[in-house]
């Protein structure tokens, strides 16, 4: 009888074991298969398929429902079909999965811009700038930047730009955004030499170019008004800028004869 109890224990025990190497190697496989739709969901995102990109990042959360990098993943797939809800869910279970990815956060806040819910995306983005690890805190100053200057608060904006190009020389956008905070702020000076600045750094950035005409052109400085409405019209002779560039051209042209 004795021998009959130790050889049924021993038989269980084999079979608790067998059953949890298979449910190990389970496991392990849905990670695996996780990790193949996940790494081609983001291709897709990177090659602008978001269709494709949501449809591998629902299969991998499937498999793995506890990675928060397939969580942010979903939240830029469903952000890019403006699905701004979902987004912003995915990117707070990216949060819950995992608080120290920062990342989510600035994604929150850029979804928050698209969204024209300032307060929320200048919250999120805040947060974003108490990560001292954070790899590019310009980027986030120039996107604080914009969202006051969309609330009207130009001197806010000002301030954000600016510490946004301290930090970065080389930012043309933050510099560009600066401008036109400083030409609606009637700041002409400050608002041409923001606008060279981004042009120092971009030379090809069509919409600078054409500010810097326009705030030329306001200031009576009709050559200068003239050479940047010239470069609009050279690099994107087709786009809609051009079009006004060379109505500027016409009047500059008729007017100095």
């Amino acid at each position: 009888m004795g021998s009959i109890k130790s050889s049924f224990k021993a038989v269980l025990l084999l079979a608790v074991g067998v059953s949890c190497l298979a449910g190990c190697a389970t496991d392990e496989q849905a990670k695996q298969k996780a990790t193949i739709h996940l790494r081609l969901g983001y291709q897709n995102l990177q090659e602008g398929d978001s269709t494709s990109a949501l449809r591998e990042l629902l299969l991998a959360e499937k498999f793995n429902p506890k990675d928060p990098e397939i969580h942010f993943g979903l939240g830029w797939a469903y952000s890019a079909k403006g699905r701004f809800l979902q987004a912003l869910e995915h990117f707070r279970q990216t949060l819950v999965l995992d608080p120290k990815f920062t990342e989510a956060k600035n994604a929150m806040g850029a979804t928050y811009l698209e969204m024209g819910k300032w307060d929320e995306a200048i919250q999120e983005f805040e947060a974003v700038l108490k990560d001292i690890l954070y790899m590019t805190p310009f980027y986030v100053l120039n996107n604080i930047g914009w969202a006051h200057y969309k609330k009207g608060d130009r001197p806010k904006a000002i301030e954000y730009y600016k510490k946004a190009v301290a930090m970065k020389p080389d930012f043309g956008l933050a510099y560009y955004n600066l401008g036109l905070a400083y030409k609606d702020n009637q700041q002409t000076e400050e608002a041409i030499a923001a606008m060279r600045s981004a042009l120092a750094q971009a030379p090809s950035f069509l919409e600078a170019h054409f500010q810097l005409g326009l705030l030329y052109f306001n200031s009576g400085r009709r050559e200068e008004a003239r050479k940047s409405f010239e470069e609009v019209v050279r690099l994107a002779p087709q786009s809609e800028n051009a079009r006004l560039a060379k109505e500027y051209l016409d009047f500059l042209q008729k007017s100095a004869n």
